[in-house]
């Protein structure tokens, strides 16, 4: 079974997400900031990361180089309610 780790802080976008992964067979976790989110991927093996660009402890950018330190290969996707172009091209650079 594949492991997902969503980091977001809206309760309501991880309660949606974990519930809609486990009705399609993943097993689903959810952190409500990044430093949580780091400590459970230092702690446990997840083979995918939903993240949000925006959280309470720095950006998504700033959490995702601190995934990458500790799991390189471990798949990352940004999620956002925001659209800025500018932030989208720096995350895929």
């Amino acid at each position: 079974m594949k492991r997902i780790l969503v980091i977001d802080d809206d309760t309501y976008i991880c309660s949606l997400l974990e519930n809609l992964l486990k009705k399609n067979g993943y097993e689903a976790d959810t952190a409500m900031s990044g430093k949580k989110g780091l400590q459970k991927i230092a702690k446990e093996k997840y083979d995918l990361v939903l993240l949000d660009f925006r959280l309470p402890d720095g950006d998504g950018l700033e959490v995702l180089e601190s995934i990458k330190k500790i799991s390189p290969l471990l798949p990352v996707i940004i999620i956002t309610a925001y659209a800025d172009v500018r932030s989208a091209v720096k995350l895929i650079q």
